[in-house]
Order: C-alpha cells, then structure tokens, then sequence
C-alpha cells in the first residue's frame, strides 16, 4: 500500500549555534547528524567560542515508520568535529543523543545541549539545537495532478502556422504589466503563470540570525 501524501513527515533538526568553545583560527566545526543509517552534516564553520551553523537538516519518513522507530528508541545523534581544512582531518570533539518520543509536531524551543565526551575538558560546551515533526509539503505538492488542458479551436494554430517558432519571444509590456508572447495581431488570449516553489535543499548558508536556514534532505529506507 503505497503511503498517502498526508502521512510524509519530516523530523527536521535544526543545529543553531554553539557556546562555551575555545577558539581555534586554523580550524573549522561541523556537526555530522545521523538517523537510521542516513547521515547528514551541516556546513563547516569558524571555530569560535560561539559558532553559528545555522543549518537545518531533515529526514523523510511515513507515520508507520515514525510509530517503529519511536518503539525501538531509534536515536539521532549528533556528532561535532573539528576539521583541519589542509588536511581534511576530523577530530571528534563530543557527541549530543536526541530522543525520537519526545519530538512532536509543534514547534517546541530550541534547547541548550552538552556535548557529552567532551574533548575540551575545561570548557562545558553546548550546541543549540531544535527538533519538529512537520508534514512533508513536497510530497503534498507530488501528489497532486493537475487536469489536461482541452485542445483549443484551430484558429489559433491558423495565426501561428506561417511563424518560426524560434522567433515568437516574450516581450514586457511594463504600462500594461504583463508579457506578450507574438506578434500583436495574434495575441489575443490572456493567461495567469504560476509557479509553486515545493522543496528547497542546500541553500546558501545564512550565518545572522533569523535569516534563512539551510535545508537539507534525505528519504529515509
């Protein structure tokens, strides 16, 4: 049976910011996020006392596996690193478990979280990070259909026949606020674009806050 539209969910975690870190110039931090075997990673960033990952990152799954996972305490856990950008070298600097059963589908604060094994031992680290449920609007927009368009009279064609297509341009028309497509004495139809922007992946990073995130996604097995 193949999952409604409605039951597609997103867990998407959202990995803000870090305090109570040394600075290392030479170095840069990223968070590798991984959930049933899929793994993501937020983008490197400068290893300050307070980084800003500002980065969003989503798993796709159907309620029926939600109910699962939630059943075997599926984690999600969050590793931090410093990399060494000559070398690509990855040192592990702690790690942050997230409870599957205590994420819901309203948005909840984000929360302060320690790094456990923490390899600055004289800093308490912590990462701010938040977790929603939220419904799958890719797979809502994938799942309409839309209405073949009934053929329209000849006339029309007859205008057109004797054009090359490679000449018929779209052409502002700014006092009147809409593009004409042809030659004048043809147009004679009006029409209403419109375009739906469903999903986004891998935005441009935003480091100042409450700008845009960055979304990444991945389905889940």
């Amino acid at each position: 049976m193949v999952p409604r539209a409605a039951d597609r969910l997103l867990i998407v975690v959202s990995v803000l910011e870090g305090r109570y870190f040394p600075k290392r110039p030479k170095y840069m931090l990223i968070v590798e996020a991984k959930f049933d075997g899929e793994q993501l990673a937020t983008d490197p960033v400068e290893h300050t006392d307070q980084p800003e990952f500002a980065t969003e990152l989503a798993w796709e799954l159907d309620r029926k596996a939600l109910h699962q996972h939630r059943l075997q305490r599926t984690p999600i856990k969050l590793q931090c690193f410093a990399l060494d950008p000559v070398s690509s070298a990855k040192e592990n600097i702690g790690y942050i478990v997230l409870d599957l059963r205590a994420v819901q589908e309203k948005k909840q604060t984000p929360k302060w979280y320690p790094l456990l094994s923490n390899k600055y031992t004289k800093f308490k680290s912590e990462i701010q990070v938040g977790v929603v449920l939220e419904t799958d609007t890719k797979a809502l927009v994938d799942g309409f259909k839309a209405k073949e368009a009934p053929p329209r009279e000849g006339r029309v064609s007859a205008f057109l026949s004797g054009l090359d297509p490679k000449s018929i341009i779209p052409v502002l028309i700014e006092e009147e606020g809409y593009h004409q497509i042809g030659p004048a004495e043809c147009c004679r139809d009006y029409f209403v674009l419109s375009v739906t922007i469903s999903f986004a992946t891998q935005l441009e990073q935003r480091k100042s806050r409450g700008q845009q995130l960055n979304i990444v996604t991945v389905s889940s097995r």
